[in-house]
């Protein structure tokens, strides 16, 4: 939410002038098309739905009809042949045989003609014999062990419905496929005893399916299909998606509808199961082409949005624009006023705001004409004055030739002792200056205090002994310079001069693992207070400014160690009464800050 209110807030005032029209513009307008799309697709939907449930329902009616219609003509013709004992005959040349098969044949023959959808009619008795209407035996295997003979026994009282007819021992004369019909079959059952004698088959085109199916439309894409129980397709129209759907959808989404993609588009899958037949009746329709129309009211609504959005944006830039043109104006003035042209002036015609604003502008640049002038004659009194005080200023090199003719004269008059003294305070002005370098190696660090201990040594005499240890392999290691001079003098003026007897300083820099070094100045001078060793390492473990405690060089090391190493270092203090201080610097990561010095790049740690 932050970063959208940023982006608002950067905006320029005609972008949020446009923003605001259009969200004002736009919102209801969108609220109104979504809520109406939303409306009119759930009740194209619903229609929809109920359309094709209802032509799923007259197809399932219309073969459950019929079928009830074959069940009843089993029923006939079973009645007509329930008097004859086929259990009784066992032979072709049986006299009975010969004579019911001439009544039983031409009933059949009636039968089929009167039924073009039959596509033949056969009775097969338990004694292995036939009478059919031009249907035969493949081979010689009984037709008691054919399925369709086997359910209508063991279902007696049932017809039965055989959807795949494929793989049996029959043949017909008839122009028909095996895949073009269904079969039913029903038990005969002898009326006197009861038992069963043999079975009814007849093949059923699918013309009564087909019939019943061509009558339903759900758009052109849409089709029905008719599969069994055991998801065998019964009838399906010529279509490529039939076999694209996967009947064990509808055992997973029993009685909801189902939504898939096929062949890129997206379909509709309903299901009406017939108890009476075990079919399941599909339908199928395409949900893009039925939802064509609620597209095409998107289309419309998508066609006055952009209208409107068009008009509103218009009426935005036209408003904005006197909003907007005397800021820009504004704005290129100020421009050049922060370029340095203060000639500039703001032409203000009108009493609103931005017109008030443009003469306090004009106000504001006259008053910084005056004090740029003023600032100006300032400045180069200073310049002036300052360059008198550097016309006397003694340089540098003019110090070191002075020293260098004390030294060579005392050489004349071999005072060894004035040669030395002056050589290291010519090595402790060098040292100081660094070329300006504000970092030096810690062998230069220690022969400045080297240099500083030989002269205060010359003065005190006896009075200080010192004593100075270095690990070589730290040398070259670069640090802040003038880190340890003033605890030396600190040590020397506070604790060793205040000390009766002689006093010793001990000064080392060792290195601690790889990345560390500690650099410590002990003496064992007057020491101090605890409550004053307490304070101080206080004050050197928070931020301090450098004009604090200006006359104590410690906290100002401490400072500028900060600025070097942020917080990769320590400044700790210990000291007793009468025992002496000890002031311990270490530094860590340091041969990190020295790779880079050595890159020509500096790192600064500031809080």
């Amino acid at each position: 939410m932050k970063w959208i209110k940023n982006k608002i807030m950067n905006c320029t005032i005609r972008s949020k002038i446009i923003l605001s029209y259009l969200f004002i513009g736009l919102i209801p307008f969108l609220i109104f098309a979504i809520i109406s799309t939303l409306v009119y697709t759930n009740q194209v939907q619903n229609n929809i739905s109920q359309h094709t449930n209802q032509m799923l329902g007259q197809v399932k009616t219309a073969i459950e009809v019929y079928i009830n219609s074959l069940d009843k003509l089993t029923n006939y013709i079973n009645k007509e042949v329930d008097s004859v004992d086929f259990n009784k005959i066992y032979t072709e040349d049986d006299i009975e045989w010969k004579f019911e098969k001439e009544t039983i044949s031409d009933m059949l023959y009636n039968i089929a003609d009167t039924h073009p959808e039959i596509g033949g009619i056969l009775i097969a008795t338990e004694n292995d014999m036939y009478i059919s209407t031009g249907m035969t035996r493949i081979s010689r295997d009984s037709f008691t062990k054919e399925i369709w003979y086997k359910q209508a026994v063991q279902n007696q009282n049932e017809i039965q419905i055989i959807s795949n007819v494929t793989g049996r021992n029959i043949v017909t004369n008839e122009s028909y496929s095996v895949d073009d019909v269904f079969s039913v079959s029903k038990a005969i059952i002898n009326r006197d005893t009861g038992e069963v004698c043999g079975v009814i088959l007849m093949d059923i085109r699918h013309d009564i399916i087909q019939e019943s199916i061509q009558s339903i439309t759900i758009g052109e894409k849409g089709f029905v299909f008719v599969i069994d129980d055991n998801q065998h397709v019964v009838y399906t129209p010529l279509n490529p998606i039939t076999y694209r759907v996967n009947p064990d959808w509808f055992e997973e989404n029993e009685g909801q509808p189902i939504i898939t993609r096929i062949n890129y588009e997206t379909y509709q899958i309903r299901c009406e199961y017939s108890d009476y037949t075990k079919w399941k009746i599909v339908g199928v329709f395409s949900q893009d082409e039925i939802m064509s129309s609620m597209y095409t009211m998107m289309y419309i609504l998508i066609g006055i949005l952009w209208v409107v959005l068009i008009s509103i944006i218009i009426f935005s830039l036209k408003i904005s624009q006197t909003i907007t043109k005397p800021i820009i104006k504004l704005k290129k003035i100020m421009k050049k006023a922060e370029s340095g042209d203060l000639s500039v002036r703001f032409n203000a015609y009108y009493q609103d705001e931005i017109s008030e604003l443009g003469r306090n502008f004009n106000h504001m640049i006259m008053r910084i004409e005056k004090l740029v002038q003023l600032v100006y004659i300032e400045q180069r009194n200073k310049r002036k004055a300052e360059l008198k005080v550097l016309q006397e200023q003694i340089k540098p090199h003019f110090l070191y030739n002075t020293l260098d003719t004390i030294s060579w004269m005392a050489r004349e008059y071999e005072a060894d002792d004035i040669v030395k003294l002056v050589d290291a305070l010519t090595n402790m002005f060098r040292i100081g200056l660094s070329h300006g370098n504000d970092y030096i190696k810690i062998a230069e660090e220690i022969k400045y205090v080297s240099n500083y201990l030989y002269i205060q040594k010359i003065r005190y005499r006896s009075k200080l002994n010192y004593q100075i240890e270095v690990d070589e392999s730290i040398e070259n290691f670069e640090v802040p310079k003038l880190i340890l001079q003033p605890l030396v003098e600190n040590a020397i003026y506070h604790g060793i001069k205040t000390k009766r007897g002689e006093g010793n300083l001990l000064i080392t820099a060792l290195r601690l693992d790889r990345d560390s070094v500690r650099f410590c100045v002990e003496d064992d001078g007057s020491g101090m207070e605890e409550k004053t060793v307490e304070e101080l390492n206080r004050l050197l473990n928070q931020p301090t400014k450098l004009d604090d405690n200006q006359s104590f060089g410690l906290f100002y090391i401490k400072e500028r160690l900060r600025i070097r190493y942020g917080d990769y270092f320590s400044v700790k203090v210990e000291s007793r009464i009468n025992e002496g201080t000890k002031i311990i610097i270490t530094i860590r990561n340091i041969m990190l800050y020295n790779m880079s010095n050595a890159e020509g790049e500096n790192i600064y740690h500031e809080k």
